[in-house]
């Protein structure tokens, strides 16, 4: 059954109660077919052509492209090409140019946060089970290096994250280990960043630069990237 004095917004006394949920639907009735694109990265790894051994090709994301049917609401017949809806629960999609108002065609371009899928494990876990973490014991370059290797792929909230991580664990790191990767691919720009930062802490214990990491500091802090950039002539900043 339908109240329609619950609707949200209306200013009547049963649009104020509390609800646990709210379902969106659309008519089946009266819903039209639309092709769905959702796309992802192109590759599975950040330097495709870094790995001599490989031919780049083999690093295709067979997922990189993922075609979906749809049913949107009629009103969509009329949407233009580059006109963007959020299509709910899902996240932002945008009208491509291929598309026309027989046969709809959207692009996602920014997903929503599914919070259920974090819930759902935890709900599901045995109580029984610890849920201490656990200890990485490897040294504490190969994590930095481990965390390099996909730094650029994460949005800007957990690079922030993952670069107070490094910084804490180039604590134990030595010159000695950072510099056989100076010579780090330079399409590899999220192990430079890697580098970069643990360079800063570990050279904050010897006011002396040499050389080559100067080169290596001031190789970075020209790199197109802006991150790799910013981050290395920070380092040079405080090293004056």
């Amino acid at each position: 059954t339908y109240d329609p004095e619950s609707l949200s917004g209306s200013g009547t006394e049963a649009s104020l109660r509390k609800v646990k949920g709210t379902l969106h639907w659309v008519s089946v009735e009266h819903a039209i077919e639309a092709e769905v694109r959702e796309y992802d990265r192109l590759f599975m790894d950040e330097a495709p052509d870094g790995n001599p051994d490989k031919d780049f090709l083999e690093l295709l994301n067979p997922d990189s492209l993922i075609i979906k049917k749809a049913f949107v609401e009629p009103s969509l017949t009329s949407a233009e090409a580059g006109d963007r809806y959020q299509f709910q629960r899902l996240g932002y999609f945008c009208v491509d140019t291929d598309s026309k108002s027989d046969q709809l065609v959207f692009n996602k371009t920014v997903g929503l946060r599914d919070t259920w899928a974090k819930v759902q494990p935890v709900q599901n876990q045995p109580s029984n089970k610890s849920t201490s973490p656990k200890q990485d014991k490897r040294p504490a370059i190969e994590i930095i290096k481990q965390i390099g290797k996909k730094y650029t792929n994460y949005p800007e909230e957990k690079q922030l994250r993952l670069k107070s991580e490094i910084i804490e664990l180039a604590k134990n790191v030595k010159y000695s280990d950072l510099e056989p990767l100076f010579n780090t691919s330079v399409k590899k720009v999220g192990t430079r960043i890697a580098v970069v930062l643990s360079l800063g802490v570990v050279l904050k214990k010897d006011s002396q630069i040499n050389q080559d990491a100067k080169e290596f500091l001031e190789q970075c802090a020209s790199d197109s990237s802006e991150t790799l950039s910013s981050e290395a002539n920070e380092v040079l900043n405080s090293l004056g």
